[in-house]
C-alpha cells in the first residue's frame, strides 16, 4: 500500500526536534510496517518569511528529486518522500496567522505540484491519511480514500477561538466526505458524534516506543548538579499546564526538586510557573536527549487542568513515564484517568501534593504492555486504512 500522509507538524520541525508527536511518529513507524510501500508526506505549506522568522532550513534535508512551481520533492528515505510547497505570499501568514493555512491548503499551485510529483514518481497511491486539520481542502478534494486522525480537538484550544468559523467548516467537511474518523481520545468521539452525527470514529489512543525509554542513559549534564528526589515533567507548557496545582506543590515539597524539560508555548502560563529554588527549567531538547532526562526522573507528573480548557488530549508523557518506570502522577485530565491501573491519579492540588510522597517511596514500576506501543497503534491505523481502501475497491466495481 502507498500512502499520502498529510501531518500537522512541519517536516523540518520534524526533523530537528525528533519525531515526537503523533504524526511524526506513527509516519516512522508506517514507514517499517511490511504492508506499507511508499509514503508521499505533503508537507505543511510555508512562505520565505516563516522561514526566515523561525529560522528554518530553506531546503528539507534529503535529495531534491523535482520541482513545479514552489513545489520541490525530495527523496528523505528509502521509502519516503516529501513535497514542500513554499508559497510566495510573504504577508499572508503575518497577517492572517493560522488561517491562512487553511487557505495556502486551497492554492492551485500545491496541489498541481502534487499531481505532478505522483506522475513523476509513477506510483499509485492507495489512499490519503490526514493529521492536518487545516488541510480539509486539499485532502478531500483528490479523488482518493481520505481518513481523517481528528487527535485533539483543536475547537477547545483557547487561542483558537479567532479561526473558530473556519475550524468547524473543516471539520464539517471531514465528517461530510472522509471515509472514516481516528482519534485519540473518548471525549473526542462524543464530542464528535454529538457535533457533526459521526457514524464512524475509532478510538486509537497515543503509544511510546518502550523499547526507547526502557533503556537506561547516564544523566544529562545540566541534571547532573541537582540532588535527589527529582519530580520531573516533560513536555510543553501549554494552557493544559495547571500552573496553580504545580505551584501549590512545589511550595509543599521543598526537600524535592522539580524539572521542566520542553517547549514553552504559552508564555503567559509559564510566567505564572512560581520560579521557587527547587524548580529549575531546562530547556526544550530534541527527543533523542529527552529520553535520558525522563529515564533519570523519580517521578514524572502531569499537572493538567480538568476543566473547561482541557481539549481531549491523550496525554503522550504519561506512556513514556511509564515505559521507562518511573513513578507516575497525574490529573484526571488528558486521558490519564483511563490510565489508573498504571499510575496515581489526583483530583485536586491537595491530593496531587499529599499523593506525591508514597508515589515516590513506592514507584510500582510495571512492564507496558506492547498494546501501548507505537508499533501496534500504527497497526491499527493501518487496517483501518486498508479496510476502507478494500470498501472503496469493491464500491466501485459495483457501481461500474
Amino acid at each position: 500500500m502507498n500512502i499520502v500522509c498529510i501531518p500537522y507538524h512541519d517536516w523540518r520541525k520534524i526533523k530537528k526536534e525528533g519525531s515526537r508527536t503523533r504524526d511524526a511518529h506513527i509516519i516512522h513507524h508506517l514507514v517499517q510496517h511490511p504492508n506499507v510501500g511508499n509514503l508521499l508526506i505533503i508537507n505543511r505549506p510555508t512562505t520565505y518569511t516563516e522561514i526566515f522568522l523561525k529560522k528554518k532550513k530553506l531546503k528539507i534535508t534529503g535529495e531534491k528529486i523535482f520541482s513545479s512551481r514552489g513545489c520541490d520533492l525530495y527523496k528523505v528515505e528509502e521509502k519516503i518522500y516529501v513535497l514542500d510547497y513554499i508559497s510566495k505570499d510573504f504577508l499572508g501568514p503575518i497577517l492572517k496567522q493560522k488561517s491562512w493555512f487553511f487557505n495556502s491548503f486551497k492554492d492551485i499551485q500545491l496541489k498541481d505540484g502534487f499531481k505532478k510529483a505522483v506522475a513523476f514518481l509513477n506510483l499509485e497511491f492507495d489512499v490519503i491519511f490526514s493529521q492536518n486539520i487545516f488541510s480539509a481542502n486539499f485532502a478531500l478534494n483528490n479523488n482518493l480514500t481520505c481518513i481523517f486522525d481528528a487527535w485533539d480537538n483543536f475547537l477547545l484550544f483557547p487561542e483558537n477561538k479567532k479561526i473558530e468559523k473556519e475550524l468547524l467548516k473543516a471539520y464539517q467537511d471531514f465528517s461530510d466526505n472522509a471515509d472514516s474518523w481516528i482519534t485519540n481520545s473518548i471525549k473526542n468521539i462524543k464530542f464528535y458524534e454529538e457535533r457533526y452525527n459521526l457514524k464512524e470514529c475509532f478510538l486509537i489512543k497515543n503509544g511510546v516506543d518502550i523499547e526507547i525509554f526502557k533503556k537506561k542513559y547516564s544523566t544529562p549534564d545540566d541534571l547532573k548538579e541537582i540532588p535527589s528526589p527529582i519530580i520531573g515533567f516533560g513536555g510543553k507548557i501549554t494552557h493544559l499546564f495547571d500552573y496553580n496545582l504545580f505551584n501549590y506543590v512545589v511550595s509543599n515539597h521543598p526537600d524535592k526538586n522539580f524539572i521542566l524539560v520542553g517547549q514553552i508555548l504559552d508564555k503567559q502560563v509559564f510566567s505564572k510557573i512560581n520560579k521557587a529554588e527547587n524548580v529549575f527549567y531546562l530547556g526544550d531538547k530534541n527527543y533523542e536527549i529527552y529520553t535520558s532526562y525522563v529515564t533519570n526522573f523519580d517521578v514524572g507528573i502531569i499537572p493538567y487542568v480538568t476543566d473547561h480548557l482541557e481539549h481531549g488530549a491523550d496525554s503522550i508523557k504519561v506512556y513514556e513515564y511509564l515505559a521507562a518506570g518511573i513513578g507516575v502522577l497525574g490529573t484526571q485530565g488528558a486521558g490519564m484517568a483511563e490510565m489508573n491501573k498504571f499510575m496515581a491519579i489526583a483530583s485536586n492540588k491537595e491530593e496531587f501534593s499529599a499523593i506525591l510522597d508514597t508515589v515516590l517511596i513506592n514507584k510500582n514500576e510495571i512492564e507496558l504492555p506492547n498494546e501501548y506501543s507505537w508499533s501496534y497503534k500504527t497497526g491499527e491505523v493501518l487496517r483501518i486504512l486498508e479496510e476502507k481502501v478494500r470498501c472503496s475497491l469493491q464500491n466501485e466495481i459495483t457501481i461500474t
